[in-house]
């Protein structure tokens, strides 16, 4: 089974049946499958060709939905592309991926500039929204009625590029497939007992793969309904949706739970509704658990997985006895094993690096073999990601071996915010680490060591990055030190910069409340 096939299987079996609302519109099965359609048709029209890849930078709306749902029946590849990223980062993953189309929101675009003639490799830039005109092309066009084109894919074709960093902060596009795709929904479909009578809310960004398998693609296999929720994030929306539309689940990041378990009117919201929450992506932390425990009495169910493995490898049964944190023992047709540093396989309860097999498993890093050979190694994929098992089964995340920072559930990676930083000419070395801080779950906190005679402020760094990185990946706070503390080869001590560090932004906190 492949993405396009399933909707058009869930549209033969349930034409009617509502599948998305978004705003006052109500699309079906069937209605979603001919515009799907219709966006593979006339990009096949134009002469996309299978394994072209086509890149997304929108926000959550319907024409995301179309490409996302349409592009695989022609073999086209998404590159989902977060709209946050500078230009200098979304140009490189336009280039690196070798997208051939953009599809963007008019006001992005405004904001964009020319975009053809600093990406000239694009040969199509789709606009949803209002149509700027010149050497664009109004997303209408890819609505228009067209012969339904037949469904050229199978599960090992490529579905997705994803865009992840490594320890080397240099963006690498994780391959998925349509196998891999739909092997993560069913497991994932299967391990809560979700059926047609659930209703989700997406409020994730679809950019995300989170959202795109257990937002979207999960809900179909079971022909749910999936409420979308656009725009900008808005936590006082959410509980209204969830009244209003009965919503029985959702999935979203610790950092939104913590929001709405503090909104004024969260302990009168009618959540009736909801069957359980599902949180990832980011570490939960037991305050934010204990809160949404208290204030909704609703269960509250952890999930594990990367975007190397599509999206989750581990998630919690709501009926079965919740630990707050544990991500639940390993979904249906994934295997995952706790090795030590030479690959042997340890006991239960012993802590090592987390291994994952399985149909879920990417096909590597795109046009990077060398990066590939590091984390695939005899069927198995090396997370980077330390954890243990309980005598029950279920997984625990003890810490990244990855210098990974999440703030709200969106990953940020220390070597690329030190690449940045280390070209400023007044720096010698830069460490950056991730700091606990209530509401985001981790803060990014930049150490500074300058060159002899030089002086810099912190708002001179902060600022600096902002000139070439997203908001979201930006030191809050920059401390200057004379030396790093460094091993004798060299590398960074970082545990004594997090041990000297780690609690700044909760010392900040307690002074202003």
């Amino acid at each position: 089974m492949t993405i396009p096939s399933l909707l058009e299987e869930q549209a033969r079996q349930a034409p009617d049946r509502v599948m998305i609302v978004y705003g006052d519109e109500k699309i079906s099965y069937q209605a979603m499958h001919d515009r799907a359609g219709r966006v593979a048709g006339n990009l096949k029209a134009m002469g996309i060709q299978p394994g072209d890849k086509i890149a997304i930078m929108m926000d959550n709306c319907l024409e995301y939905l179309y490409c996302f749902l349409g592009f695989g029946r022609i073999g086209a590849v998404m590159v989902p592309i977060n709209p946050a990223l500078t230009p200098e980062e979304y140009a490189y993953v336009i280039r690196n991926s070798e997208a051939r189309a953009l599809v963007v929101r008019a006001e992005m675009l405004a904001q964009m500039g020319d975009v053809k003639s600093a990406l000239p490799q694009l040969e199509h830039v789709f606009v949803a929204g209002a149509w700027p005109g010149g050497d664009t092309t109004p997303f209408e066009v890819l609505m228009k009625p067209v012969d339904l084109p037949p469904i050229v894919v199978d599960e090992q074709s490529d579905a997705a590029l994803i865009y992840t960093s490594g320890t080397t902060g240099k963006p690498k596009g994780v391959i998925l497939t349509h196998g891999n795709y739909i092997w993560d929904a069913r497991a994932i479909s299967k391990s809560n007992r979700l059926s047609g009578e659930d209703r989700f809310l997406c409020v994730l960004p679809l950019f995300h793969v989170n959202a795109q398998v257990v937002s979207v693609i999960t809900p179909m296999m079971v022909f749910a309904s999936i409420v979308l929720v656009g725009g900008a994030f808005n936590p006082f929306g959410i509980l209204h949706l969830i009244e209003q539309y009965r919503i029985t689940t959702m999935s979203a990041v610790p950092t939104i739970y913590g929001l709405l378990s503090r909104l004024p009117k969260a302990a009168t919201a009618d959540v009736s509704s909801i069957r359980f929450f599902v949180s990832g992506a980011a570490p939960m932390s037991e305050a934010i658990y204990e809160a949404v425990r208290r204030v909704f009495n609703k269960p509250l169910t952890m999930g594990y997985g990367l975007s190397e493995a599509t999206c989750a490898s581990a998630v919690a049964d709501h009926e079965d006895p919740i630990r707050w944190n544990s991500s639940g023992p390993a979904l249906r047709y994934t295997n995952i094993r706790i090795v030590d540093k030479s690959g042997k396989d340890l006991p239960v309860g012993e802590v090592g690096e987390i291994l994952i097999s399985g149909p879920t498993v990417m096909k590597g890093y795109y046009k990077n073999p060398e990066a590939t050979a590091e984390v695939l190694r005899d069927g198995w994929l090396k997370t980077g990601d330390l954890g243990h098992f309980d005598q029950e089964g279920y997984l625990y995340i003890v810490d990244r071996v990855k210098d990974m920072i999440i703030r709200g559930g969106m990953n940020i990676y220390t070597a690329q915010v030190e690449q940045v930083i280390a070209a400023m000419p007044q720096v010698a070395d830069v460490a950056v680490i991730g700091v606990e801080e209530p509401t985001w779950g981790q803060e990014v906190l930049a150490v500074v060591q300058l060159n002899p005679d030089q002086t810099l402020e912190e708002q001179e760094v902060v600022a600096y990055c902002k000139q070439h990185l997203a908001a979201f990946k930006c030191p809050r706070f920059v401390r200057f030190v004379d030396a790093l503390p460094k091993t004798a080869i060299g590398k960074v001590r970082k545990h004594e910069l997090i041990a000297k560090y780690g609690d700044i932004a909760l010392k900040r906190r307690s002074r202003h409340s």
